[in-house]
């Protein structure tokens, strides 16, 4: 990753550490808090970024999941992980439009918040966590 690429990165995650405030969810107040240990699923994304997400969310407070988007055995493999996610993440420039598809339905049929993401960047999923993160919590 080049030098300045690296650095915008951990700026961003960075600002996301240092958010503090009231926990919506648990009423106490507590350092990136936002996400009160709710499930936040990625779908697709770059495998190889898996870490970085995971500090993201986990810097707010949320528990991460991840699911690489492959389309292997249909619907069955997303289901169960979308039924235990609180919040599902897909980036539609990484995934194919029948698993865009499929999550959305999916999101549809259990009653999960589904954001899909125009990147699959780590800010992308920094600023999803942030607007998100309040509705997924009401």
């Amino acid at each position: 990753m080049p030098k300045k690429r690296a650095e915008k990165v951990w700026t961003i995650l960075e600002v996301c550490s240092a958010s503090n405030g009231t926990c919506a969810g648990c009423g106490r107040s507590c350092a990136a808090c936002d996400l009160c240990q709710k499930r936040v699923l990625m779908v697709g994304g770059i495998t190889k970024m898996e870490d970085r997400y995971r500090e993201v969310v986990e810097m707010r407070g949320g528990v991460f999941e991840y699911h690489d988007g492959y389309m292997r055995n249909g619907a069955r493999n997303l289901e169960g992980v979308i039924r235990r996610a609180d919040m599902v993440l897909c980036p539609v420039n990484c995934n194919s439009h029948t698993a865009c598809g499929v999550v959305k339905n999916l999101g549809k049929k259990y009653g999960k918040p589904v954001f899909m993401l125009a990147g699959s960047s780590v800010s992308a999923l920094a600023q999803a966590v942030e607007h998100a993160g309040a509705r997924v919590l009401e």
